[in-house]
């Protein structure tokens, strides 16, 4: 049987905000292990540091995205290297 628990973050801060979220009692269980052995103080903390990371991980998966889309547009254009390497070889050459 699995046990569902409801997980009230309270929080006294005025730039904080309450949610109720429900989650499943081994993901809870999990969390509570993380606080007894002292990596976070309370839930709220390891749940602030969770979510912090989801969009953290979020955010650096769109940003990559991006990147790769801009490299694709860019692909038609020559190398920045390879411009550079003939401009090298112009400045070599003796005038004739």
């Amino acid at each position: 049987m699995v046990y569902r628990y409801y997980c009230y973050i309270m929080v006294r801060e005025a730039d904080k905000t309450q949610v109720n979220v429900r989650l499943d009692g081994e993901l809870v269980a999990e969390v509570d292990e993380l606080v007894r052995s002292g990596r976070f103080s309370s839930k709220t903390e390891a749940f602030s540091e969770a979510l912090r990371l989801l969009i953290k991980a979020h955010k650096g998966g769109a940003l990559a995205s991006r990147m790769d889309e801009i490299r694709e547009g860019t692909g038609a254009y020559p190398s920045l290297t390879d411009a550079l390497e003939a401009s090298r070889e112009e400045e070599e050459e003796p005038f004739g």
